[in-house]
């Protein structure tokens, strides 16, 4: 057996709670940033670092909230397509080194991965999970849309972070989170048929939060703070990064789709080649605004292909082959629980 480095607990039925050769989603900070109106925009976030990537966000609610086009490299964020709105920026880690104020907590690493929990910087939970059916149930009987209700209210300012995955199929578009700012109480999806009609699949999901308290009791270890609050304990399951987020992953590949109205043009990224892994859908599957277009909204389907984990599939629609598009500028990124949901 190779050797481990690090921390890891397992709790009473000896499922592992912790594992530092694994690496947790952290919060650093979120900033807001107000566009200038500029198709291409940039703005000096110092805060981005090697060790942290970005998902875009916005207090606004409802079908057509969707955020702009991102990228960033240390210190720099370039959005496109921003307008002149407000936008909030999530800046996460997935390592590197550790932030000013951190004085306590536990840090650990192994080869190039670095896990750590402190009093700054809020790992990443599942707040609540479940599943439901969307697709063809027979002959005109077809579920569209869900909204899913979380069973209590996520409190945060900024929209918790949803992840979603099926057993095999998947392709899916129409998301964004229902609620307001400090009382988000779900979200919607909608079943995209225009890959397959006769589409059925059970949609999984869990929902991450960085806002929740956290509870001293159960079996397991704890992290406190300066204050004696507990900061974390492995009662609390982890959500984990599989691979490095990015938002430039896409290439074209693939069939492209039409129809009498409308060119869908297919995309595909690398995935990582497991089905225990989910999508991150905030930012990838909610619908695309394209300012000044004759339909100025697309839908953003995305999902898994039949038996084939090794793809992302996405496609990006418009009114013919001529108008650009595309689907990179979304963060992307493979989550999955420490423990069984």
């Amino acid at each position: 057996m190779a050797a481990q480095y690090g921390l890891r607990t397992k709790d009473e039925a000896s499922i592992v709670t912790l594992d530092t050769t694994t690496v947790a989603i952290r919060s650093i900070k979120t900033v807001t940033v107000k566009g200038n109106g500029a198709w291409d925009q940039y703005f000096n976030i110092p805060e981005i670092t090697a060790g942290s990537f970005v998902v875009m966000a916005t207090s606004a609610t409802g079908q057509y909230a969707s955020t702009p086009d991102a990228w960033w490299i240390p210190g720099r964020l370039h959005l496109r397509r921003a307008g002149t709105g407000t936008w909030q920026v999530l800046i996460m880690s997935s390592g590197g080194s550790p932030p000013a104020g951190v004085r306590y907590g536990i840090r650990t690493r192994n080869n190039d991965l670095v896990t750590q929990i402190d009093n700054e910087n809020r790992v990443l939970t599942v707040s609540s999970s479940g599943s439901f059916f969307l697709g063809r149930r027979g002959p005109g009987n077809y579920v569209m849309s869900q909204n899913i209700a979380f069973p209590a209210k996520v409190t945060s300012q900024e929209k918790p972070l949803i992840f979603l995955n099926s057993d095999d199929y998947l392709m899916v578009s129409g998301f964004y989170v229902l609620g307001s700012p400090g009382n988000w109480a779900g979200f919607h999806l909608d079943y995209w048929p225009g890959h397959n009609g006769a589409a059925a699949f059970t949609v999984k999901w869990m929902c991450g939060d960085f806002s929740r308290l956290i509870s001293a009791s159960g079996y397991g270890a704890r992290v406190k703070d300066e204050e004696g609050r507990v900061i974390f304990t492995t009662t609390e399951n982890i959500i984990l990064l599989n691979g490095s987020p990015t938002s430039n992953g896409f290439t074209v590949r693939g069939d492209p789709l039409s129809s009498q109205t409308q060119y869908w043009s297919s995309f595909q990224m690398n995935w990582t080649g497991n089905s225990a892994d989910y999508v991150l859908a905030n930012s990838l599957m909610n619908d695309v605004q394209y300012p000044g277009g004759s339909t100025p909204f697309y839908q953003s389907p995305a999902g898994f292909l039949p038996g084939r984990r090794d793809v992302l599939q996405a496609y990006s629609g418009a009114d013919n082959q001529t108008q650009p598009s595309g689907v990179n500028g979304r963060t992307v990124l493979a989550g999955r629980p420490m423990r069984p949901l």
